[in-house]
Formats: structure tokens, C-alpha cells, sequence
């Protein structure tokens, strides 16, 4: 006679340290230049990741996104940025959501800042280009922009400079000064207007068409933080004072160039506006999207 057979079966599932399979959550950004990539697992850990922006977004391109994780082990991927709108509602049975870009802009940038909820603010979201977000009671809205951007940075340099590398011009500007390139208040008045110091900038690379040396690269980079810096801030603080708004929230890559920073908060200080530059901002559209889904 033969025995029963037992069998035993033993599914292998991914474990963390506390003995619990892992289950993700994962957002997207298809930003115009770089896509980022955010996972959040179960115990609320967040592991973000990013890549050049080649392709537009397609199944076959989250598909390699998501490759290093098991299917079974991500319960939803919310998308937001250019184009996400060609993925459909599902991939490989994952439920896809679809997050409009004002609303992950906003959503994230106000997480991230973490001002009081009842505090309004405008959020700038400084990537290729600008966008202006009014963040007021938990409703977004977008309410201007402008083409000037990290883009612009990255198309002047290649003009000017020869090159696109961020840490390349990044290090010539902070070796020059804009005063190399720009006309300052003290160049063409008299005295001071209103509370504007004098070595503001009156005319961007207006200095250039009046000399005849040729300015150095370190101050043609400089010229160019400056000019972006200080359009960014004119944009934001216009809007902000349009909407009564004290707090300006900056996002995105493009403040992580110091002296394109340092002319945003020299705007704002003019201005009496709060400009906050919170941590993580380059991933706050990707945060946003996640956050608009678990809601």
C-alpha cells in the first residue's frame, strides 16, 4: 500500500528586517528633462531614484523602471508629468493613477516645506521652466510661469560656455560675479530707488554691448545665474503679492545651483516675501503624486 504524500509548500515572499513582506507604492515624474522615480514601502521608507528624461513614457519604459522589483510586490504607481497620460489605467494587473501636475506640484511642494496647513503659499517649481502653484486651504492652482528655468541655464552655457555639465558651470559662476556681464543700478543712476541697493542688477548682460575686453566664462556664468535667479523671483513675487501671499515655496533641481539661489533669496528679502527651499525638493511633484493617490 502506498502512504499519503504530504506535501509541503513554502512560498518565498520578500521579507524586511520585521519579518513582513514588502509592498510598494511607486510614483513617476516625467519631468522634461529628468524623470524621477520614488518608492514607498510598507513601513513608510522612501527610496528615490532618477534618470535623464530620452523617452517618452510607455509600458515598455516603466516596465524597465520597475524591473529590479517583483510585480507582486507593488500595489499601485501613480504617474504625473509630460505625457503620462499615454499609460493606461493598468500595467501587468498594477493599478495605474493618473495625477495632474498642478495638483502633484502643489501637494508635494506644501508636504515638503511643512508650513501650517492654514498657511498659504505660492509654490515655484523650478525645473527646465517655471511654474507658479497657489497652495490656499488644500486646493491648488496654477497662476503663472515663465520659460525661464534650469533649461535656459543649460541652453545659454552651451552658447556661451561650450558646455552643459551643471558642476561645470555651477563651479565657473561661483568664480565670477554678474556684475562682470550686468549693468547695476549704480551704472545708470544717480542715487538709490526706492529701497533697491545699488549694485542691483538694472539691465542683464547689458554691461557686455558697453566694454570692449570680453567677459570671462567665470562671469558670462555668473550673468546667466543671475539673470534666471532673479526672473524666477520677479515671477514668484509678483504672484505672491497678487495673492496676498507671504510664503514662496521653491522646488525642483534648478535652486540647487547656490548662486541662482542666492538671487532668488536676495529678490524675495527686497520684496519682504519668505522664501522657503525645502529638502528633497527635487522630487516634489513625484512626492505629491504619491500623496494625491494614497488619498
Amino acid at each position: 500500500h502506498l502512504l499519503p504524500l504530504k506535501l509541503n509548500i513554502i512560498l518565498y515572499l520578500p521579507l524586511n528586517k520585521y519579518n513582513t513582506r514588502i509592498i510598494m507604492k511607486v510614483a513617476i515624474d516625467f519631468g522634461i528633462t529628468v524623470t524621477d522615480i520614488l518608492k514607498k514601502e510598507s513601513n513608510g521608507d522612501l527610496i528615490h531614484n532618477s534618470m535623464l528624461s530620452k523617452k517618452k513614457p510607455s509600458e515598455e519604459l516603466i516596465n524597465e523602471i520597475i524591473k529590479d522589483i517583483n510585480v507582486d510586490e507593488i500595489e499601485s504607481i501613480s504617474l504625473t508629468g509630460g505625457h503620462h497620460a499615454l499609460i493606461g489605467d493598468s500595467i501587468d494587473k498594477i493599478k495605474v493613477m493618473h495625477v495632474n501636475e498642478v495638483e502633484a506640484i502643489g501637494k508635494g511642494g506644501f508636504h515638503l516645506s511643512r508650513l501650517n496647513s492654514n498657511t498659504p503659499a505660492i509654490i515655484v517649481s523650478a525645473g527646465s521652466g517655471t511654474a507658479c502653484i497657489l497652495a490656499k486651504d488644500g486646493h491648488f492652482m496654477h497662476c503663472s510661469g515663465t520659460g525661464v528655468g534650469g533649461g535656459t541655464i543649460l541652453g545659454l552655457s552651451k552658447l556661451l560656455l561650450g558646455t552643459t555639465d551643471a558642476q561645470e558651470i555651477e563651479s565657473l559662476a561661483s568664480n565670477g560675479s554678474y556684475i562682470g556681464t550686468d549693468l547695476i543700478l549704480g551704472d545708470v543712476v544717480s542715487g538709490p530707488i526706492g529701497l533697491l541697493p545699488s549694485d542691483i542688477t538694472a539691465v542683464n548682460f547689458g554691461k557686455i554691448a558697453k566694454i570692449s575686453e570680453d567677459p570671462s566664462k567665470e562671469d558670462i556664468a555668473a550673468g546667466i545665474m543671475n539673470l534666471v535667479g532673479q526672473t524666477i523671483a520677479r515671477i514668484a513675487t509678483s504672484v505672491a503679492m497678487s495673492f496676498e501671499v507671504k510664503d514662496i515655496v521653491v522646488v525642483g533641481r534648478t535652486p540647487k545651483f547656490e548662486l541662482l539661489r542666492n538671487s532668488i533669496e536676495k529678490a524675495a528679502s527686497l520684496s519682504s516675501f519668505n522664501p522657503h527651499f525645502p529638502e528633497n525638493a527635487e522630487y516634489a511633484s513625484a512626492i505629491g503624486a504619491l500623496l494625491v493617490s494614497e488619498e
